[in-house]
């Protein structure tokens, strides 16, 4: 199977999933992380719809920004390190990264 009828089906779970829930499919939204994926099949997921991308490392979107261009909305997804913000917020339409807190720090 290949990317685009991998979408496909993922996106008819998705669907029967949101409809069983008494939700819209069109609420749900899908996200391919391309964390370690290379970037003919990370295009293929976007020729084939994906027009959300999540990636974990900020150095690696980076690379990927600029060999593909801006293709749809970018998230981080991962950890974010303090060195790596100020390149985050400009690569970045969205960070949903969570922290442990100050160092030490209890729960």
């Amino acid at each position: 199977m290949d990317v685009a009828d991998n979408i496909r089906r993922v996106r008819e779970i998705m669907a029967e999933a949101a409809k069983r829930s008494g939700r819209s499919p069109a609420d749900v939204r899908l996200m391919a992380v391309t964390k370690t994926v290379d970037d003919d099949r990370i295009a293929a997921a976007v020729r084939a719809g994906v027009d959300i991308i999540g990636e974990n490392y900020v150095q690696e979107a980076k690379r990927k920004l600029e060999t593909m261009g801006k293709t749809g909305a970018w998230h981080l997804i991962g950890r974010l390190q303090t060195n790596k913000a100020k390149y985050a917020v400009r690569l970045f339409d969205m960070i949903q990264s969570v922290d442990r807190g100050p160092a030490g720090a209890r729960r």
